[in-house]
């Protein structure tokens, strides 16, 4: 028989049996070829491997472990061949040790949520500003001497300054005045007709709402507002001659729209005026020594016969933060909120003034002399407020009032220069006075809300505030001369009210 071999048994049994050369070899192929497919079948289907071979650890170490996607074997910087096997030295496995808690970059944290709805719900509100700050009123640039003066009036045009029901206009003052050898009619110059009305500006508004109330942020700021008074209105050109020299001029005065020459007098050498009227001047009373003194035709004042312009300017902003508790009773018509919170309020003012006057001399008979007198004041007011905010309102429409008081504290300043007043030798003076004084502040708006849309909403409101104990530039000064005609001007500290009013428009935008 083919592939068999017969033996014989040493016992003399003969025994046929089958050569087992090939069966083994094939067994020992068909088990390693097993073992070897099986961890090939375990790596596929192969996902996208970690970026830069990173192979994870700890929290998602074991995340969907076998599924789609995940990566357990060889890093990514290993190279395939074209039979799917690695091509060349295996680099290093590299671990990065994730923490169990994944945080602000995985999943949001209590107070991620907690800051998400309450921004969800803040809002914002834009208004443009249409105020108007109430300005010096009666006011005239001068001390009142010590016999009074007699003031221009529209109902008596010649009564005693000071008195009840007295109305002082641009021109407030008038008196008897003789400049530099011409006699005519002094006027000293008043701040009625400044105004500082219909100055533009905005206001923005956020809020955020709260489990108990609702926090409101709000700054305001107005435009710079500027108002002037011209003497030359009323300056009437004057025809003066020089004294102690026998020649006379015509000196025109310098203004927007220059009158004609009227001066009222003959000069020494014997040249009339143009048509006889009486000159007039712009003339401010001085104390002497720090006392009123007698006004007469010729005692001590500043007198102005070229130019005379005062310009006053003014500004304002502020901002404060209040918390507005929630509302007794949530579902009424009408709801009442009452607020604590604290407010920051600048106010400020210059006035300037500048004109020229002759001085004639013996060497300069023409001589024009420049005169400057400027002073300011700056308010910064602070302190905490409490209010209250009533409101009728529906779904679509809402109207309210909001009161609000301030006791605080005015930290003010207050400068004043002056240079050539009483005469172009007369020396400058340069003065700062500051303080800090009891300041009380109200305010009140009046407004009304309409929705347009979900979010968005039209803002309409009337607007009054009032600060009392404010420095005003216009009240602060001194005017004095010394016992030898020089400036000895001061700084006073004088308290006034402010008061600024007006309407704001704007829209309101809920997130």
């Amino acid at each position: 028989m083919a592939g068999a071999r017969i033996t014989e048994d040493p016992s003399g049994c003969t025994c046929q049996g089958t050569i087992m050369t090939g069966r083994i070899p094939f067994g020992l192929l068909t088990v390693l070829a097993a073992l070897v497919y099986s961890p090939i079948q375990a790596q596929s289907p192969m996902g996208v491997p970690p970026e830069n071979g990173v192979q994870p650890v700890g929290f998602h170490a074991f995340q969907d472990a076998g599924g789609p996607g995940q990566y357990h074997g060889i890093p990514l910087n290993s190279q395939r061949g074209p039979n799917g096997a690695p091509s060349g030295p295996t680099p290093p496995t590299m671990y990065e040790q994730l923490p169990d808690d994944p945080g602000f970059m995985y999943d949001d944290s209590p107070l991620g949520n907690m800051l998400t709805e309450t921004f969800r719900h803040a809002w914002f509100r834009s208004e443009y500003l249409l105020w108007n700050i109430s300005g010096p009123g009666n006011k005239v640039l001068g001390e009142q001497p010590l016999n009074g003066v007699t003031a221009v009036n529209s109902a008596n045009p010649l009564t005693l300054y000071g008195l009840p029901g007295n109305q002082s206009v641009g021109q407030g003052v008038q008196f008897a005045r003789t400049v530099n050898g011409v006699a005519g009619i002094g006027m000293a110059p008043g701040l009625n007709d400044i105004s500082i009305d219909s100055l533009n500006g905005f206001r923005g508004t956020f809020g955020v709402p709260l489990q108990s109330g609702q926090i409101e942020l709000s700054a305001f700021i107005l435009a710079r507002s500027s108002d002037s008074f011209f003497g030359g209105n009323t300056l009437a050109s004057v025809f003066a001659g020089s004294p102690g020299v026998g020649t006379g001029y015509i000196q025109t005065s310098i203004a927007e729209n220059p009158p004609e020459v009227i001066g009222g007098s003959v000069g020494l050498d014997g040249l009339p005026a143009s048509n006889g009227q009486t000159a007039q001047f712009i003339t401010q009373p001085v104390y002497v020594n720090g006392v009123p003194i007698p006004m007469t035709a010729s005692s001590a004042a500043i007198d102005y016969d070229v130019s005379y312009q005062a310009r006053l300017t003014t500004s304002a902003w502020g901002t404060e933060g209040n918390f507005f508790l929630n509302s007794p009773d949530p579902n009424s018509i009408f709801q009442l909120r009452p607020s604590m919170g604290v407010r920051y309020f600048n106010f400020q003012d210059r006035l300037k003034q500048s004109g020229q006057y002759n001085e004639p001399t013996v060497a300069n008979p023409t001589q024009v002399v420049s005169s400057n007198i400027n002073s300011s004041a700056n308010n910064d007011l602070f302190g905490p407020q409490v209010g209250l905010r009533a409101e009728a309102t529906n779904s679509w429409f809402l109207i309210g009032v909001e009161p609000k008081i301030m006791l605080g504290m005015n930290a003010w300043k207050s400068t004043l220069d002056t240079a050539s007043v009483f005469s172009a030798t007369d020396p400058s003076q340069s003065l700062l006075s500051k303080g800090t004084t009891f300041s009380p502040l109200f305010d009140v708006k009046f407004y009304s809300n309409l929705a347009l849309s979900k979010n968005l909403s039209a803002y309409v409101a009337y607007n009054y505030l009032w600060a009392g104990q404010v420095n005003r530039s216009y009240n602060n000064i001194l005017y004095n001369q010394s016992a030898g005609g020089q400036s000895d001007f001061k700084l006073l500290r004088q308290y006034s009210g402010a008061t600024l009013q007006g309407l704001s428009l704007g829209f309101e935008l809920r997130f």
